[in-house]
């Protein structure tokens, strides 16, 4: 019997099938195994864990066999582990294709930074090895809320290059903190359990314990850098891997695409919910919300992927010196 308990419950939940499956039946069921198992094999592992390992995808593939034999699978008990390890799986076949920028368009609406809620506004990032250009309304859309506007003035907003922007010199780089920068990125593991070791070094302490730590590591990866398909593979997978987290169910993000919402709380912070598309692995919008539910930031990434190009740094509203983003 497998040690994994969601495996558990998902084999104990599903009835034996009562008839040999069909060809399609079992072309299905090892299409969706292949999906959510996909791990790479680690030189030189423990001849031990490989047989942990692969009594654990046996016991999945029964697990599977019996729903699809049972014609069950639209309804059989899901997890959020099974969505996430599905995502995983979609993400490694996702090509992310070449161009010197990596792009980044979000929206963005702020509820729990001030007494009124900011946005929605969009932010436009462009990176490339040595270059940081961003487009922000969020200095319009916090002068509208102060005035009570529901337009922006949009002469508030800049292009900005922003590539001196880390203290001490050097371009911003992907992730929360610390960053990455590309190459750096490039060299990240994609072991599940040793990425998941590299993305807690150098992680300052936030005061709401380390799985918060690695888990907002690993989202802001996946929100906006360009991790090879491999690496989007085994953040999904760290993901799976931090205990307490739970299937919402089917959402809407705030674009009005089709989502499945899954959601991890922790301790003293709140939780933050992701929605995703399983089907190809792409994370579309993060909520996160205090104790009680209510949403403080919410975070819907509109595109994201290679560009040739970027546009040119605009100068500062009032000139030279002056504070780019505020009006005279």
């Amino acid at each position: 019997m497998t040690e994994d308990p969601t495996l558990r419950r998902l084999a104990g939940a599903n009835p034996a099938p009562t008839a040999p499956l069909s060809p399609a039946e079992t072309a299905r069921a090892e299409a969706i195994l292949e999906r959510i198992m996909a791990r790479p094999e680690t030189a030189g592992r423990p001849a031990t864990q490989r047989r942990r390992w692969w009594a654990r995808a046996a016991a999945a593939g029964t697990a599977l066999a019996a729903v699809i034999a049972a014609g069950v699978l639209g309804t059989a008990p899901a997890s959020a582990e099974l969505v996430l390890l599905e995502a995983a799986g979609n993400a490694a076949s996702q090509p992310v294709g070449d161009g010197e920028y990596w792009y980044v368009h979000e929206q963005v609406v702020d509820s729990g930074m001030g007494p009124d809620e900011i946005g929605p506004y969009d932010r436009e990032v462009w990176r490339s090895r040595d270059t940081f250009i961003i487009r922000s309304e969020e200095s319009a859309a916090r002068a509208a809320a102060e005035h009570g506007d529901s337009a922006f003035d949009l002469s508030l907003v800049r292009v900005r290059d922003l590539s001196d922007a880390v203290e001490g010199g050097g371009t911003p780089g992907f992730g929360g903190n610390p960053q990455y920068t590309w190459d750096e990125l490039g060299d990240l593991p994609t072991d599940p359990s040793a990425l998941a070791e590299e993305l807690a070094l150098g992680l300052p302490t936030s005061g709401h314990g380390h799985d918060w730590d690695v888990w907002s590591q690993a989202v802001s990866l996946l929100q906006g850098s360009p991790a090879r398909p491999e690496l989007r593979r085994a953040l999904w997978q760290v993901l799976a891997g931090i205990p307490g987290v739970e299937l919402v169910g089917r959402a809407s993000d705030s674009a009005g695409r089709d989502a499945t919402a899954i959601r991890a709380d922790f301790a003293d912070l709140g939780g933050e919910e992701l929605l995703l598309d399983p089907a190809s692995g792409a994370l579309l919008e993060t909520r996160l919300s205090d104790g009680e539910g209510t949403v403080l930031l919410s975070t819907t990434v509109l595109d994201q992927g290679p560009r040739d190009t970027a546009p040119v740094a605009e100068p500062p509203l009032c000139g030279p010196g002056s504070v780019p983003d505020k009006s005279c």
